[in-house]
């Protein structure tokens, strides 16, 4: 990990309040002495106190700085493992959600729109089925670098989803601008050769998205761009398509209605049955009575 400026600078002011403090204890500690009377020749005094002073606090302010400088950056490891995917370094799924949700509460105050796609790559298992996981993992690095690359630096959010998934926030874009990056960016994917030890490998990615307004489920249209995706790898997989937001109670009412509709048909069905069984049931113990025929006369 790369040792920030800011840990740095923070680290030697950590050193110079050590050392600083040091000495005006020692100063300090010199002038009360003194006016005890106790010292013959002030000025030789306090240079001799000063000058082991020096020597004490100079060791303790370098390894009480060099220990501070450790532990922050232990910190930002600590950090960055809590909010990042440990292979490819790309965002958790945890923190792409606060991500998205502080997203909707600026677009609030934008009035604007974005967009939120669902990236995966097309027969991964075969890569890591041919090639080995190695390879796997480094076809994802590569992805992950590639998408990074294509995107708006701070304004535009890249997440690992989980395994070959990944998802990505497109800030301040409407439809036809989120379909431009999600192309550009999947023939991106599909030129990108990966160096694997003594194997080049090419993957395709599909894509699903669907836009995100101030008013939007994060979830719900996580799952709509997911719907996209699923119907991307229906029609023939390396392509993009996109998916209408529907908010979460308009869409559990579609349901309650789509189950009732579906409940009605079976209790409807269930009637006709038993009413076709009990028709059955009426004819069958009803008396039958046969032809009238001619009666024999007696002889």
């Amino acid at each position: 990990m790369r040792h920030s400026t800011r840990d740095i600078l923070q680290s030697v002011n950590f050193f110079t309040l050590v050392c600083a403090s040091a000495l005006s204890i020692s100063f300090i500690v010199s002038i009360i002495v003194y006016r005890m009377g106790l010292p013959h020749d002030v000025s030789d005094y306090v240079r001799m106190n000063l000058f082991v002073t020096c020597c004490i606090a100079m060791p303790t302010a370098i390894i009480a700085s060099l220990h501070d400088f450790h532990e922050r950056m232990y910190k930002r490891k600590l950090e960055a493992l809590a909010w990042t995917d440990e292979l490819t370094g790309l965002l958790n799924r945890r923190f792409f959600m606060r991500a998205a949700e502080e997203e909707c509460r600026r677009m609030r105050r934008t009035q604007r729109t974005a967009a939120i796609a669902v990236i995966d790559l097309d027969h991964f298992k075969e890569v890591n089925d041919l090639y080995g996981h190695a390879a796997g993992d480094q076809v994802l690095k590569n992805l992950a670098q590639v998408a990074y690359a294509e995107l708006r630096g701070p304004f535009d959010k890249l997440g690992r989803w989980g395994g070959e998934e990944f998802v990505v926030l497109l800030s301040d874009v409407n439809s036809e601008q989120a379909r431009i990056v999600c192309d550009r960016l999947r023939t991106r994917i599909q030129e990108s050769i990966v160096k694997t030890g003594l194997y080049q490998v090419t993957v395709t990615a599909s894509f699903g998205y669907c836009m995100l307004s101030a008013g939007s489920d994060v979830s719900a249209v996580i799952e709509a761009a997911d719907r996209a995706l699923y119907e991307a790898k229906r029609l023939g997989r390396n392509r993009v398509e996109t998916a209408e937001y529907r908010h979460p109670e308009v869409q559990d009412l579609a349901e309650f209605k789509k189950r009732n509709a579906a409940t009605y048909k079976r209790v409807t069905a269930f009637d006709d049955d038993a009413s076709d069984d009990l028709r059955a049931a009426a004819i069958a113990s009803t008396p039958r009575f046969g032809r009238p025929g001619k009666a024999r006369s007696s002889r």
